[in-house]
């Protein structure tokens, strides 16, 4: 296992207009029936930075923390009852997190984390926060749900696509799926997350490069 750093993410400098300018977009993709309520969402909202190799939330972190990812990218894995590590998904720019107990369906006794590959800022809300924000923004509830539903949908068929396909298929969906994070994440991670050996994955990515030159 790594050994990781604790409590090395720090509360970023940032202005409400420039919280607000961030969650302009996300609001829009959320629901455009919510904008009115744009400075109440930013009144609340805690941007964090994390360097690479950061877990979040820290560990020991007791208190529910849901986060929006504006810059960088994480990975989502699990740590078994062995000591051993499953990457389940990786996460970047423009997606939400899943609470680590969100994942307990898949091994109630996995223990689950993110950790960050890059240098990354996130938007992050509190049981407090989000409190505040379900009783006075209409709609607030059922937008949590949702967003939560589409997250665990995305993750079933990803885990599913790992039992049913072939290394090859793994690998060219994970392009399709992370376009743009794949040159921003270690070979040795995308070995894992596909469940294969980086050697296995090396001669993968030479065979497809071979092809696509002929």
């Amino acid at each position: 296992m790594n050994a990781y750093k604790h409590n090395m993410w720090k509360f970023a400098c940032m202005n409400p207009s420039r919280i607000s300018e961030l969650l302009a977009p996300v609001v829009r993709m959320l629901d455009t029936d919510i904008l009115p309520y744009i400075d109440l969402i930013a009144a609340h909202t805690t941007p964090i930075q994390c360097k690479a190799g950061d877990r979040f939330p820290n560990t020991g972190e007791s208190e529910r923390i849901v986060a929006f990812i504006t810059e960088g990218v994480f990975r989502v894995y699990s740590v078994d009852q062995h000591g051993k590590e499953l990457i389940l998904r990786f996460a970047a720019e423009g997606e939400f997190t899943l609470l680590s107990d969100d994942y307990k369906g898949l091994n109630p006794d996995a223990e689950y984390y993110w950790e960050a590959l890059t240098d990354t800022t996130l938007l992050t809300w509190r049981d407090k926060d989000l409190e505040v924000l379900v009783n006075k923004i209409p709609g607030w509830y059922s937008i949590s749900l949702k967003i939560m539903e589409t997250l665990i949908y995305r993750l079933v068929i990803e885990r599913a696509e790992m039992f049913n396909d072939d290394a090859t298929t793994r690998y060219r969906k994970f392009i399709q799926r992370y376009p743009d994070t794949i040159t921003r994440v270690p070979l040795r991670c995308i070995a894992n997350y596909l469940g294969i050996a980086p050697q296995s994955l090396s001669r993968i990515r030479h065979q497809l490069a071979n092809s696509n030159n002929n």
